[in-house]
């Protein structure tokens, strides 16, 4: 019996504090995201997070915002096709497996802890080349106000003919102070 230390943390934090962490950006200062691909808003006018993204940031982002949303909606299916089939998710330094072995297995947990508990952006880094990205987002996982667990998540995304693609999914989770 295989129990993944993510769909454990989540579990446990959705049990104790009614949270999670897929969630499309909060509209907050807090919870824009950083430019990180040589395209620099100007200091004097402030823009809203996604026109201070190029529009291939922009679509980047928008593949990991759909795929969290796919999985707090339970559409493992649609999730699996924003990843590349050898795409490697981890959680808390454990290998959960590549796309197909995650979706198949442990992703029905995490989707089920995902669609009972309530998430909050913090905090998100976009960098994106031509070819290869990362989106990194801290996310709180709780009941607003509240203790609960904060999230680290990256993703590494690849541009493929067919648009952007998760390569690699790496969560970790600590408790909210």
């Amino acid at each position: 019996m295989r129990i993944t230390l993510l769909a454990s943390s989540l579990v446990l934090a959705s049990l104790a504090a009614g949270t999670a962490f897929a969630q499309p950006p909060v509209p907050a200062p807090a919870a824009q995201p950083t430019v990180q691909s040589g395209v620099a808003p100007k200091a004097a006018q402030p823009q809203p997070a996604a026109a201070r993204l190029s529009p291939s940031a922009n679509e980047a982002l928008q593949v990991v915002n759909s795929f969290m949303a796919d999985m707090a909606g339970g559409k493992l299916e649609a999730a699996r096709e924003l990843m590349l089939p050898g795409a490697i998710v981890m959680a808390n330094g454990q290998v959960l497996g590549d796309r197909d072995h995650y979706i198949d297995g442990a992703a029905k947990g995490d989707a089920a802890a995902l669609g009972k508990v309530h998430r909050e952006l913090l905090h998100r880094d976009v960098n994106v080349g031509p070819n290869f990205g990362w989106i990194l987002s801290e996310k709180r996982l709780g009941q607003p106000g509240g203790k609960g667990e904060v999230v680290t998540e990256t993703m590494l995304l690849a541009k493929s003919a067919a648009g952007w693609k998760i390569t690699h999914i790496h969560w970790s989770g600590r408790t909210a102070g």
